[in-house]
Order: C-alpha cells, then sequence, then structure tokens
C-alpha cells in the first residue's frame, strides 16, 4: 500500500471520524453564515437605512448643483464598499443641465449591483461544500476498500471483508449529507439576505432616481436630432 493510501485509511479507519468532519462542515456553514452577517450584511443594511434617513432629511426633491455636494456627502461617508463603489459609479454619470438639475442614463439599481455580495458569497460557499462532502466520502472510500482488500490479502474471509466495508463505507456518507445539508443551508440564508437588501435599497434608490431627470441615450440621441432639425429649418427659412 503506498504511504497515501495508508495515510488516508488510518485517518478514517478511526471510530467516529467521519461524524466529526461531517460535524465539522455543518459547523463551518454555520461560521460562514454568523462572519457574514456580522461583517457584511449587517453592516450593509445599517448603512442602507441610514443612507435612507439622511437622504430624507434633506428634503430633495430634485438634484441641484446646489444640494449636489450634501447629496454626495452623504454616500461618500461610509465604511461598505459596495455602497461607496456603486455611488462613485453612479455619480460619474451624472451631468448638469442647462436648468441646472442633475441627469443620468442608467437606474440607481444599475449602478449599485453590488449590493447582494454577502449573499454571493455565501452561494459560492454552499458549491464548495458540496464538493468538500463529495471528497471526503470518496476518500473515505477509498479507505474503506483499501482496508478490506488487505484484509481479504490477508487471508480472511471475503464475507466478513465484505460486510466490514460496507459499515465503514455507510458512515462516510455522513460527510456528504452534512455538505448538501450545509449547502442548503447557505442558499436559504443568501436568499433571505438578499431579499431583505433589496427591500431596503429599494426606497433608497427610488429617492435618487426621483431627485434626477432620467435621460437614456435613446432619449438623448433624439433630443439632439429634434435640436438639429431645428437648426436646419431656421437655416433654410433664413436662406430663403
Amino acid at each position: 500500500m503506498d504511504p497515501i493510501t495508508a495515510f488516508v485509511v488510518r485517518i478514517f479507519s478511526t471510530p467516529g471520524v467521519a461524524l466529526w468532519l461531517a460535524g465539522g462542515i455543518l459547523a463551518f456553514a454555520t461560521g460562514l453564515i454568523v462572519r457574514g452577517g456580522w461583517l457584511g450584511y449587517r453592516p450593509l443594511r445599517a448603512a442602507l437605512n441610514d443612507r435612507w434617513n439622511k437622504l430624507s432629511a434633506l428634503n430633495v426633491h430634485y438634484l441641484d448643483d446646489t444640494q449636489f455636494l450634501e447629496v454626495d456627502r452623504v454616500f461618500s461617508s461610509t465604511d461598505v464598499p459596495e455602497l461607496t463603489e456603486g455611488w462613485v459609479r453612479y455619480r460619474s454619470l451624472l451631468t448638469l443641465q442647462p436648468d441646472r438639475r442633475y441627469a443620468t442614463s442608467i437606474h440607481a439599481a444599475e449602478a449599485f449591483d453590488h449590493l447582494d455580495e454577502p449573499a454571493r458569497t455565501l452561494e459560492w460557499w454552499a458549491n464548495i461544500l458540496v464538493a468538500a462532502g463529495l471528497v471526503v466520502t470518496f476518500l473515505g472510500i477509498v479507505a474503506a476498500l483499501s482496508e478490506a482488500t488487505a484484509t481479504i490479502g490477508q487471508g480472511a474471509v471475503a464475507e466478513g471483508a465484505l460486510l466490514g466495508l460496507l459499515a465503514v463505507a455507510a458512515t462516510k456518507f455522513w460527510t456528504s449529507i452534512a455538505g448538501v445539508a450545509g449547502s442548503i443551508l447557505l442558499r436559504i440564508t443568501a436568499r433571505n439576505w438578499r431579499r431583505r437588501t433589496e427591500l431596503g435599497a429599494r426606497l433608497l434608490f427610488a429617492q435618487l432616481d426621483a431627485a434626477v431627470v432620467f435621460l437614456p441615450p435613446e432619449k438623448a440621441l433624439l433630443e439632439q436630432l429634434s435640436a438639429l432639425n431645428r437648426i436646419e429649418t431656421a437655416l433654410k427659412a433664413r436662406a430663403s
């Protein structure tokens, strides 16, 4: 038996190791939820509520050049990267119109498209947990087969070796079960986080969209075409 296989057999021959590994996978999933909620989801929700309250206090019915500095200060003063980066993108697309109002070519939700980053992280780990559970299960099966082969090779009764193989291999499937269970737990939590984040962000985005003029590229091109037509008509009238 090669050293790697011997090491795997020695590890998985320990009674209860599969159950310990399964428990470790579930504990890891729980730790991811606690850590993600404390460091990512909760600060994001708090920042969204804080920005909405401050923007409501400013009572911005439409964003002009005098109120822009106040709104920019509100959105720039946060330690949540997803919110800060979204505001930087949204701000870069704001243009000042002749009537001193700001216009933009995108909706706020399109600029702040990474607010669900804590949920995305959980979903990524959900895939990893399933793969990890399967890997551990396959390692356990390899260990059980190797041990059964060695037992039969030493002249032991084949039926007894087979029963031992099945008994040992059966416990290893607990790691796959734990991986799938942890993945389900992470995905349910991620869906709940995304839903609540969207509900909180919707009010904030509605305030921003209502305070600016929405000017998509198509509308801008049509307005330019209309202006060119008016200029052409005026030039023709003057020439005649």
